[in-house]
């Protein structure tokens, strides 16, 4: 069985800098956290946690809860979750709450109670109700993909994305603009969205704008009903709205599938772009925000490690960027 000083040998470094990588010591510089996980995986080498279980200091259970595993999105940030985990000793325990208070709720007293290490959590409203609670638990946790009032937090700066899609959408010559976005998710998108239109000088239909309840565009049950609903006003109001932003990239996959059915062309007759820039949209050539999925992943395992060190409560926004494809131009692969 490989040791730490197999792994130090194999990767170039000394044990110490190994010990900083299984640690997740911020002091690690990317390209050397890579070499030393590359000779990790060549050896089959697994950072033993039986000593720190036996002593009573920690479970060796990092829980991870999110809406839900329908959205690409949602996966990949598992993976990588998963991956840190790995190379630190630590196992990863799933739950989703399908954007449900209640079952929110319960999932966290359940996994409080079965003694995790810390939470890596993309909550409901419920998290206002369990901060205080929480907290009191001491146990270290960290937002993600959200900006959180009560717990430290890593996102991508939302406001930015949208603003992006409305730049591009007007270089690109569109004068009558709509959406699709969550109730009370996404009025930070909205917001830098409308304004940015307005400084130009142009306006916008509110007949071409469309709230849906939060994670209703992920559910099995009434996934359908709402999202035709809303193709089949943009196909009645074809020369009404030339382009359109969908909260995340599986609702506008559905959305350019419908209206496609509809005989719609896209980007011909709509131009569309999303937000999450996952394997979906990458696959379908949807226009989408990208959200760096592998840097939130490494922030808030940080943030979860450090916690009994910090003061405050600490939120980190990350700069975002748009992926332009065909659903929005008719041009080769570029980034805004």
């Amino acid at each position: 069985m490989a040791s730490i000083k197999d792994v130090a040998k194999k990767a170039g470094v000394s044990t110490a800098t190994v010990s900083r990588v299984l640690n997740n010591h911020p002091s690690v510089i990317p390209e050397t956290r890579k070499a030393v996980r590359d000779a990790m995986d060549y050896l089959c080498y697994v950072p033993s946690k039986s000593a720190f279980q036996l002593s009573g200091k920690c479970s060796g259970l990092i829980a991870v809860v999110v809406p839900n595993l329908v959205n690409p999105h949602f996966c990949e940030l598992l993976a990588t979750f998963e991956e840190e985990a790995r190379y630190i000793g630590k196992s990863v325990i799933v739950k989703t709450h399908q954007n449900q208070a209640q079952q929110d709720k319960q999932i966290i007293h359940t996994l409080i109670g079965m003694g995790i290490d810390s939470l890596l959590w993309v909550p409901t409203e419920a998290e206002a109700e369990l901060s205080e609670w929480l907290t009191a638990t001491h146990i270290p946790v960290a937002v993600v993909t959200q900006v959180s009032r009560f717990f430290n937090s890593v996102s991508i700066n939302q406001s930015k994305g949208a603003e992006s899609i409305a730049e591009h959408f007007i270089q690109t010559g569109h004068t009558t603009f709509g959406f699709v976005a969550q109730e009370g998710v996404d009025n930070r998108k909205v917001s830098a969205w409308s304004k940015k239109i307005t400084s130009q000088g142009l306006t916008f239909n509110k007949e071409n704008q469309f709230w849906i309840a939060k994670g209703e565009g992920e559910r099995t049950s009434g996934h359908i009903s709402i999202l035709d609903k809303i193709i089949e006003k943009l196909a009645l109001r074809r020369n009404e709205c030339s382009c359109l932003w969908v909260y995340n990239d599986v609702a506008a996959s559905y959305i350019i599938d419908g209206l496609k059915k509809q005989g719609i062309s896209v980007p011909q007759d709509i131009a569309i772009a999303s937000f999450d820039n996952t394997l979906l949209a990458q696959t379908k050539g949807i226009t989408s925000v990208a959200q760096p999925i592998h840097e939130i992943a490494h922030l808030a395992f940080q943030m979860v490690k450090n916690q009994s060190k910090q003061e405050g409560i600490e939120m980190y926004e990350i700069v975002s960027r748009l992926i332009i494809r065909e659903s929005s131009v008719n041009m080769d692969i570029t980034t805004f």
